[in-house]
């Protein structure tokens, strides 16, 4: 309370902006260790701060300065709710170019190094700035050069070897080429850094298997290293099962000798820290000074990889090495700041908008379902949610199908039968756990999942779980309740452990094997075993938030959303939860919540995609 009462006292430019709650603590105490080291700060400054402070916490890497209360206040703003004294634009902007606590881009990196950056009218914290203008000018350099060229010996991806293992791997009866898989194989062996986007369903995790195939087919007898890794260690796993799938499909069809088959499917995926080599939230063991020691390196997922975990990748990547940046730029950005894939692949697209730029020509879209149909009520469902069409969504859901169902709230019927179904699934996990089948425990958990919008409240992660642990309680002996967690329980983890070698997203079941205890973690081939004690933070996993359920599929996704004046609605994350279903969904909502989040795609305030797509403009 005495950081906030001296705070104000001070500077009482702030207090409106403390009571709204625009500044908090975390806000004030940056406030004040900057202005105790630069006593020349005037309030306006010092709001700035607090501002720009606040909004890399909702996400943005940048504000405008004239935009700052809508990007910061959201809705709040445009509905008139709080009436702030936010200073003139012009003449706020005056002032920061002049203050002590505020660099121009010249001097942004010049010690010593000032809190805040001001670029025309945009203002950053130092640190993102740096994060920011570095992986723009690292891609625009990679993109300005061909790969295998700075590092000693030969390319081991020669141009004509290359075009060779295309047609071994994508041959010409291959029936997507012209959905541009090939295609997309093709610039990702051809280039330093390039792109793949595509929809749920659209073959990109199919195509980064054929394109490391015809890697290893180019590459011969030369040496040749590649890595794959996801930000989560779920979304790895899954994209070890889709190549290791691809490879063994490959194999069959004689495009791949056993030897190459197995040289690829060896290829384990890992999460990007491990990768890096994680050592705290800013410190890697690979950076430029001990670059990563691979030929080529794809990265799926890269929707959830947030700004400075992209300018840690590409300052550890050797300059010879390529790049593959993976994902669906319609899904949920990181939880952290940034919105880095929307960024790379821009307007690109955007089939309408301008394309110069150093990634022009480097971005392939994959647009043709394969998952389930172009057709069929799912993508139909997830195209409308995509495209912003709350009637159309609507319309699908109402319709009903064995793919797309809708229960709303008030449905007493309608709940009790969905709530039937997930504690039925919770069931045979528990009965599959005891019995010591460890696969078909694990295999249980992941056949219907509960998405939630959020984890506390009515229709929340919390409130799932307890009721679907509470269904299956009574079926646990005793003995087996004891500790946590408990016989039959799935397990999410929910912080990277090196030392046990568990990253933050990992899920697995505690089961009984041979009258003992254990995790049986789902690591993508034949799952591993870990000692329950060894869990150091993990969560139940009968539910799980939507944010979490990123990089995941499940073969039913039950989606849960809270009412429509939640502000965590969004376009993109019920387009994400959605996409999360491999066979059908079940939307929980009313129809006021579905079309709030349909209306209301995120607004992150970005710089990224118009340093590297300058044609098109500034935009958030």
């Amino acid at each position: 309370m005495s950081l906030v009462v001296d705070t104000v006292a001070a500077w009482p430019l702030l207090g409106p902006f403390v009571e709204a709650e625009v500044l908090g603590p975390a806000e004030l105490a940056v406030v004040r260790a900057v202005a105790s080291a630069a006593p020349g700060a005037v309030a306006e400054d010092l709001l700035a701060l607090g501002v720009v402070v606040r909004a890399t916490g909702l996400g943005h890497v940048r504000l405008e300065v004239g935009d700052l209360g809508r990007l910061v206040l959201g809705d709040a703003a445009d509905a008139g709710i709080t009436d702030l004294p936010w200073p003139p634009a012009e003449v706020w902007l005056d002032g920061l170019r002049q203050s002590p606590i505020v660099a121009g881009p010249e001097s942004a990196a010049t010690p010593p190094l000032r809190p805040l950056v001001l670029e025309g009218a945009a203002l950053y914290l130092q640190r993102y700035w740096q994060y920011e203008v570095g992986a723009a000018a690292a891609v625009t350099a990679r993109a300005g050069r061909a790969p295998g060229r700075p590092g000693p010996g030969p390319d081991p991806l020669a141009p004509a070897a290359v075009g060779i293992a295309l047609e071994r791997v994508f041959p010409p009866a291959w029936e997507d080429r012209e959905d541009r898989q090939r295609l997309a194989a093709e610039r990702a062996l051809t280039r330093s850094v390039s792109v793949l986007a595509g929809g749920p369903g659209t073959g990109k995790t199919h195509t980064v298997a054929r394109l490391l195939a015809a890697a290893q087919v180019a590459a011969g007898t030369n040496r040749f290293r590649a890595a794959l890794a996801a930000p989560t260690g779920k979304a790895a796993a899954r994209m070890g099962e889709v190549v290791r799938a691809q490879v063994a499909a490959m194999r069959a069809e004689g495009h791949l000798d056993p030897a190459t088959a197995d040289a690829v499917a060896a290829h384990e995926p890992t999460t990007l820290h491990r990768l890096l080599g994680y050592r705290s939230r800013t410190r890697f063991r690979h950076d430029a000074a001990a670059p990563l020691p691979y030929d080529l390196v794809v990265v799926d997922e890269t929707s959830m990889v947030a700004l400075p975990l992209l300018a840690r990748l590409l300052e550890a990547l050797p300059a010879d090495a390529r790049l593959v940046l993976v994902g669906d730029p319609h899904q949920l950005a990181s939880i952290d700041v940034g919105t880095v894939l929307a960024d790379l692949v821009g307007p690109a697209g955007r089939r309408d908008a301008p394309g110069a730029g150093p990634l022009a020509g480097a971005v392939t879209e994959l647009v043709r379902m394969h998952r389930f149909g172009e057709r069929s009520d799912l993508a139909g469902l997830a195209g409308a949610v995509r495209t912003g069409d709350a009637g159309g969504a609507v319309d699908l859901l109402a319709a009903g199908s064995a793919a797309v169902r809708w229960v709303r709230p008030d449905d007493a019927a309608g709940l009790e039968e969905v709530r039937d179904e997930v504690t039925g699934a919770a069931r045979a996990v528990v009965e599959a756990a005891l019995a010591g089948r460890p696969r078909q425990a694990l295999d249980a958990a992941q056949r219907v999942k509960v998405l939630a919008a959020t984890r506390h409240g009515p229709g929340g992660r919390d409130e799932w779980s307890d009721r679907i642990a509470g269904a299956v309680w009574p079926l646990v002996p005793p003995a087996e309740r004891q500790g946590r967690p408990a016989v039959g329980t799935p397990v999410m983890v929910t912080a990277n452990d090196p030392v046990n070698g568990l990253a933050n997203g990992d899920v697995g079941v505690v089961v009984l094997a041979d009258g003992r205890r254990t995790v049986f973690l789902d690591d993508g081939g034949d799952g591993r075993e870990l000692a329950p004690s060894r869990l150091a933070r993990w969560e139940p996993w009968w539910a799980m938030t939507i944010h979490k359920s990123q990089g995941s599929e499940f073969p039913h996704a039950v989606v849960c959303l809270p009412e429509a004046g939640s502000p965590i609605l969004s376009r993109e994350l019920l387009y994400t939860a959605v996409t999360r279903a491999k066979e059908s969904v079940t939307v929980v909502a009313d129809e006021a919540a579905l079309r709030a989040a349909v209306d209301h795609p995120i607004t992150r305030a970005s710089g990224l995609g118009a340093r590297l797509w300058p044609a098109a403009g500034p935009g958030c």
